[in-house]
């Protein structure tokens, strides 16, 4: 096959490949950032190797077309830069749209103004040269081209492991782009050397594709895999017919088209067996290549299993196995781990589009646990050696994921067992102080009756205070007895809301929404917020609060919000500890019994961010059936 036939296949291959990766990365990996712009410039890439064919093999009306199909080169270079600034995460949709328009304007200057012309050139008919004029829309492919791998380059050291591995095959594969299309201005150069590098041009969209999404899609390592074999297997097999061919040659025989039947045979016997016997070998060195890591030894196996059992919480443990199999399989993995989350499916509505590993707590008929499964998601196409990697590492990972709930309940049981106990001792020391210090305070009071005035009144508000203390630090502290029922939530906000006429309280909550709770107890729970909040309003122009609430299957959800001066940053975290903060009167007890009372009851509070109050909290009550 001469050079020039090499050529042409080349750009019949490339015509072929272009529009099936395409079609391919649209279907595959159409909702990643970018894909669609990619399989769009991989279209382009084919429109261009069928223009160059129909300019050199067609008629002169075919010619015209194939040189319609060479100026759309602008576009695709912008297909090229939106690919990347989205694969990046910098796509502006305003910006790209003038980039379009540009590249938009370029192509009608082209074919208005003749920047491209068909001359004949060496034994080509017909070739595309670039006029003196025509080196207008080179410049602006060249710069485009290169303004994109600089923004590749400049986002390297910041990229995540995966994606500057993504990045890398870019620019690779950019080089084979450049390098393969170089030769293909020496026409225009003047340059009488036929353009050999264009018949590397078919390898670069499948490098540009392949590079990018190995790490997301397997089906793509697979068939790497299998082509990286396919290629190595004809490699070798042409090496050994040539030896062959040489060995018949020396032996006096007659030209192999010559040659008589059985010896034909005989070679293509030998060629075939050859073939078979190194299939199995290059498909395992080539695996070794594509899929690193897929392999297991016991020492593999300890060593995870040891790792694994380090983890101390969820988090931990979804990192920590996430790192483990993505450096075994030398690329990016990502594991999911839902932690109290039970399921009898494996629901993966929330799980990422990229190969991953779910682990979750499966439930069988009745909703009875059967245990920790893990379920590779995304593998699709990955081979035996490499599924089996993910099956065992699951396995490990759900036997650790066991073991880890066992210890954050144990623990869990053992905190609260303590705190029970601590409260319980608490508690009996508040009963003691509290019997010890009401005798001295009744006295002091009784002692001021002679006192003026105003001295009775600032001894009757310390009195007061010390005796709200120590019914805060009996409640915090002492044993909880609940009496649940039915309490209608709309009439016990109004009732506690009632003494508090200098703020504008706003409650939205129906008649239907009751709580299964202790009234006196609740009571305590929301007159704890309400004071709070009012405590914190004063000397506010516009003092405001509001109270809404709603059920949602079996909890009450309530708010409680207001736009005083919120709560410092530096509380946030033991805002509900004992004594750890404290509004203007307070005992710094408020919170903390808010939190302990309602979390008797089966519910919890905590504080919520909300775009329209400066603090709001929200709680989480027992529903009750409305009587």
């Amino acid at each position: 096959m001469d050079a020039y036939r090499l050529y042409y296949a080349s750009l019949i291959l490339q015509s072929l490949i272009s529009p099936l990766l395409a079609i391919w990365l649209w279907v595959k990996a159409g909702r990643q950032p970018g894909m669609k712009a990619l399989s769009l410039f991989c279209v382009g890439i084919g429109l261009w190797a069928t223009g160059q064919l129909a300019i050199n093999l067609g008629d002169e009306g075919l010619s015209q077309f194939g040189k319609m199909l060479v100026n759309t080169g602008p576009m695709n270079t912008v297909l090229f830069l939106h690919f990347v600034l989205a694969f990046l995460g910098r796509l502006r949709p305003a910006r790209m749209l003038a980039w379009y328009g540009l590249a938009v304007i370029l192509i009608g200057l082209i074919t208005v103004l003749d920047m491209g012309q068909l001359v004949p050139w060496l034994a080509f008919r017909r070739y595309y040269i670039f006029p003196a004029w025509g080196w207008i829309p080179g410049i602006f492919v060249s710069a485009v081209s290169s303004w994109a791998y600089i923004l590749l380059l400049m986002a390297w050291p910041a990229a995540a492991p995966k994606k500057r591995g993504q990045i890398i095959a870019l620019c690779l594969a950019g080089v084979w782009g450049s390098a393969s299309t170089l030769m293909f201005l020496n026409a225009s150069f003047g340059i009488p050397i036929f353009p050999y590098s264009v018949i590397l041009l078919p390898f670069y969209a499948v490098l540009l594709v392949f590079g990018i999404v190995r790490y997301d899609v397997m089906a793509v390592n697979l068939w790497a895999n299998r082509l990286l074999a396919w290629l190595a297997l004809g490699i070798t097999t042409i090496a050994v017919a040539g030896l062959l061919l040489s060995l018949v040659a020396q032996t006096g025989f007659a030209p192999l088209a010559s040659l008589p039947l059985w010896q034909l045979w005989l070679l293509g016997t030998a060629m075939l067996f050859t073939t078979l016997l190194l299939e199995r070998p290059m498909r395992s060195v080539m695996e070794k290549l594509v899929f690193p890591g897929a392999h297991l030894e016991a020492g593999v196996l300890a060593a995870w299993r040891q790792e694994l059992e380090a983890a101390t919480s969820w988090p931990q443990l979804e990192s920590l196995a996430g790192a483990i199999l993505g450096t075994h399989l030398h690329q990016a993995m990502s594991v999911i781990i839902n932690a109290g989350v039970t399921n009898n499916t494996g629901n993966s509505d929330h799980l990422p589009d990229t190969p991953c590993v779910h682990c979750y707590r499966e439930t069988g008929k009745a909703l009875h646990s059967v245990g920790w499964v893990s379920e590779l998601k995304g593998w699709e196409g990955a081979t035996p050696s490499v599924l089996r990697v993910g099956e065992v590492f699951g396995a490990l990972l759900a036997a650790a994921a066991e073991r880890l709930e066992q210890l954050l309940r144990y623990a869990g049981q053992e905190n609260l067992r303590l705190q029970q106990a601590h409260l319980l001792e608490l508690g009996g020391l508040a009963a003691t102080v509290a019997h010890e210090l009401r005798n001295p305070l009744n006295i002091i009071s009784m002692a001021a009756v002679d006192c003026p005035a105003e001295t009775r009144a600032e001894i009757r508000a310390q009195i007061d205070r010390a005796d709200h203390l120590i019914q805060d630090l009996l409640s915090y502290s002492g044993d909880i007895r609940l009496n649940c029922q039915p309490v209608q939530l709309l009439e016990l906000v109004r009732n506690l809301c009632a003494a508090h006429t200098t703020v504008n309280i706003q409650i939205a909550i129906a008649e239907d929404v009751y709580v299964l709770m202790d009234r006196l107890r609740a009571e305590q729970i929301l007159g704890n917020l309400i004071n709070n909040a009012t405590a914190m309003l004063r000397g506010r122009h516009d003092p405001c609060l509001k109270l809404e609430a709603k059920r949602e299957h079996d909890m009450v959800i309530m708010h409680v919000c207001d736009n005083g001066p919120g709560v410092a940053p530096d509380l946030v975290k033991d805002l509900f500890q004992a004594f750890k903060s404290r509004r203007p009167g307070g005992t710094g007890l408020g919170l903390a019994i808010v939190r302990r009372l309602t979390e008797a009851h089966g519910g919890t509070v905590r504080l919520i961010s909300h775009p329209d109050w400066n603090c709001c909290f929200e709680l989480h009550l027992p529903v009750a059936p409305e009587p």
